[in-house]
């Protein structure tokens, strides 16, 4: 290694640990959203302090990871044990900003000074997306990477909110979406005019991080934009009570059903943030992320024995290794908690509502204000400026561009959501997806385009059907209802990191000799 290559790595793993510590920090507040969010708590006041002895915990013990090894899993003060699940949601966190961060920005900066970025048979460097190459690295495209780490940081809380209480926060899914909206149109505003463009001109031959009309097809940015400001108007006439919500009446339902069952509905649940997750589930998790590790270095050094690289190796042994830490899981359980497996899912009260067609065929109604002005931007705004030809004598300028972008992000990642929560619904007569998951792939659209929404949702359907395997297999009998949130981040993510993959793997299917590298809209 020359002295060069020892300067450029040392800058390269300075910034990816910068980030690896942030990520930490993500992790270590989403464990305060967890337990604060769904108890409607502020998630500012009170600082964190001891569940027991009430103590406020000073720097030392807020330091993610290292505080809980520091401490050895005890408060300083009382000595009560502290939830495992408190550093590995942090290292989950930190590992989920570091990964992307290293695959998009260390390793080809890595490959450009000389290094080798091929392992297990495959060229790591080349998943970069096209946004963070060319030369432009993280100087120039560090807002395209706050908007996407920011989304992995919501999805993150969403997803183990979601899967234990089978609720998404809405605010985790605005977030990202308002961050994507204001991020990426300044972004591109600043860089038409570091370019020397006027920012009110179209420039030629941009391109963006996500997929956009192209400059001329005003109906379709037009189309977009007023779709955004119909949804904006039917808030605005929800709130004023103009349109009732749908699902309005649900309370007052679900406290009847109880108190016809003998329940109290009054009762609230009790319980501190050391319960979240006991001590004795924590190290299992522990225990099941080791076997889940060991049997992908297993499938990695087995895998070219079979004709496969070691990667593919690696990637079937991680999908086998939760079903086999499943199996340990349930075998290691005693009467007493698998007794637990039975109770019924936090989803079956919500299920029995019987009234989900009608309140389902509701929400056509605040659909309706959307459709109208989409329509409209798209007919006479859209067509007095150019319609769809790309023959337009003018475009707009790249900020109008990525914003309406943003736009149809949003609509059609929410859009396909909610057309799946309504046909599902009439057809079945319960809720078949919530609204949290429609807010939730809208967020998605808005920071990734509508393209990877679009790919996100099919693929957790597969991810949800491996997910209900696995917690088949750990609780010894399906369940009757499962958030669908953890599946579509966990895809999600799969998609963000594995793109190339899935595009070459659709052209394969698709019979194409050569990978499309853009998708031009009708």
């Amino acid at each position: 290694m020359s002295g060069y290559q020892a300067l450029i790595l040392s800058g390269e793993l300075v910034k990816l640990l910068f980030v690896f510590s942030f990520g930490a920090c993500v992790g270590s507040l989403t464990n305060v959203l967890v337990y604060r969010m769904p108890r409607g708590l502020s998630v500012v006041t009170p600082p964190s302090r001891c569940p027991k002895c009430r103590t406020r915990l000073g720097w030392r013990e807020n330091v993610p990871i290292i505080g809980w090894i520091a401490l050895r899993g005890r408060c300083r003060h009382c000595g009560v044990r502290i939830s495992i699940e408190y550093p590995l949601v942090e290292l989950i966190g930190a590992l989920l900003f570091a990964l992307p961060f290293a695959l998009w920005f260390t390793l080809p900066q890595l490959a450009i000074a000389g290094f080798e970025t091929r392992w297990l048979g495959v060229d790591w460097a080349a998943l970069a997306p096209e946004w963070a190459g060319a030369g432009r690295g993280l100087v120039h495209m560090w807002p395209v990477m706050l908007v996407q780490l920011v989304l992995l940081g919501c999805l993150l809380g969403a997803t183990i909110i979601d899967a234990r209480t089978f609720m998404i926060p809405l605010v985790l899914t605005w977030i990202p979406a308002a961050s994507a909206g204001v991020i990426y149109p300044l972004t591109a505003f600043w860089h038409a005019r570091a370019m020397g463009d006027r920012p009110w001109r179209f420039a030629d031959g941009w391109t963006w991080a996500i997929a956009t009309p192209a400059p001329e097809q005003w109906n379709w940015i037009c189309g977009s934009i007023g779709g955004v400001l119909g949804l904006g108007i039917s808030l605005l006439l929800l709130r004023l009570g103009l349109i009732r919500r749908s699902f309005h009446d649900y309370e007052q339902w679900e406290r009847q059903a109880l108190i016809d069952q003998g329940v109290d509905p009054d009762a609230q649940e009790s319980g501190d943030e050391s319960q979240a997750v006991s001590t004795q589930d924590g190290w299992r998790w522990v225990w099941a992320i080791v076997i889940v590790l060991a049997c992908g270095i297993v499938g990695g050094v087995a895998g070219p024995s079979l004709g496969w690289i070691p990667a593919g190796g690696v990637a079937a042994g991680l999908v086998v290794g939760p079903m086999l830490a499943a199996t340990l899981w349930r075998i290691g359980r005693t009467p007493e908690r698998a007794d637990d497996a039975s109770e019924e899912s936090p989803a079956a009260m919500w299920l029995a509502y019987p009234h989900a067609r009608r309140e389902t065929l509701r929400e056509l109604s605040f659909l309706g204000m959307p459709a109208l002005l989409g329509f409209v931007g798209w007919t006479v705004v859209g067509g007095a400026l150019g319609g769809q030809s790309t023959e337009s004598p003018h475009g707009a300028p790249l900020w109008l561009v990525v914003f309406s972008g943003v736009c149809l992000g949003y609509l059609v990642g929410g859009g396909i959501v909610w057309a799946v929560r309504i046909l599902g619904t009439l057809a079945f007569g319960r809720e078949a997806m919530g609204m949290g998951d429609v807010h939730l792939m809208a967020g998605v659209g808005a920071c990734l385009g509508w393209i990877d929404p679009v790919l996100a949702f099919f693929l957790a359907a597969f991810v949800a059907l491996y997910l209900v395997l696995v917690g088949t297999i750990a609780a010894g009998q399906g369940r009757r209802a499962m958030p669908f949130g953890p599946a579509l981040a966990v895809a999600t993510v799969l998609v963000m990191l594995g793109k190339p993959w899935i595009e070459a793997g659709l052209n394969a299917w698709l019979g194409k000799t050569s990978p499309e590298t853009m998708i031009d809209l009708p």
